[in-house]
């Protein structure tokens, strides 16, 4: 149950009672859904009367889908495309996959709160929210495909489905988020930089610890040669 706030006396601006609202409205939502919330509760827990909230917002669609054009625009996500922009002109895959991933662990760590409403849009099947998430991530993953399929046909990324790479770089980065940020799991202290960059490297190389090619130059040469010498 949402805590609820007695009335408050002061007045606020209006664009101070709309923030409050949307940041009530937040919390509700993250907490019940879009089906299981209601105006009333959220009107309670931000101690004004239900009408205040229609005065600012027509419906309870209206206030939903203000939470998540306020909390899904961020303020730096011309930078993280410019970032990532750069990583697909260099073909920098790792690069790439890591600020991809970090991206996605900073949004858990961040605004927890915004991917349980996106978990909640899915299980409710809440067409408004599932259709704002498209237009926001469509784009971007469009983008992505269109850089793996690149990759794979110079030859630099494994000769399978371009979505079976996206789902586990998504998939990596979400899994962790919901461990750590949702669901609460005990987990080691460790800055989204590392564990990006550790995703990254389980992505690109896997989880064997084989030396790469430029660590074993020189290395096996000489139990090659030693192996030769004993043959003969």
């Amino acid at each position: 149950m949402l805590n609820e706030r007695p009335l408050q006396q002061h007045r606020m601006s209006g664009a101070d009672r709309q923030h409050q609202l949307l940041e009530v409205a937040l919390n509700a939502f993250s907490r019940r859904g879009f089906k299981g919330t209601t105006t009333k509760e959220i009107a309670s827990a931000a101690g004004v009367a239900e009408a205040v909230i229609f005065q600012h917002f027509p419906s309870k669609e209206a206030l939903y889908s203000a939470v998540l054009e306020l909390h899904l625009e961020t303020s730096d996500e011309q930078s993280w495309l410019a970032e990532i922009a750069v990583c697909m002109e260099r073909n920098d895959d790792e690069g790439l996959f890591r600020a991809f991933i970090r991206r996605i662990l900073s949004a858990y760590r961040c605004d927890p709160m915004i991917e349980r409403v996106i978990l909640f849009a899915a299980l409710e099947g809440h067409e408004q929210g599932l259709a704002r998430m498209q237009k926001q991530f469509a784009p971007v993953f469009e983008r992505f495909m269109e850089y793996i399929a690149r990759r794979q046909g110079e030859g630099a990324l494994i000769d399978c489905s371009p979505q079976a790479i996206m789902i586990g770089l998504v998939g990596i980065a979400h899994q962790y988020g919901l461990i750590t940020q949702i669901f609460r799991a005990p987990f080691p202290v460790v800055s989204d930089e590392e564990m990006a960059q550790v995703f990254t490297r389980i992505l690109l190389h896997g989880v064997q610890d084989t030396p790469t090619i430029q660590e074993n130059n020189g290395k096996d040469q000489k139990p090659a040669e030693h192996s030769q010498r004993k043959a003969k």
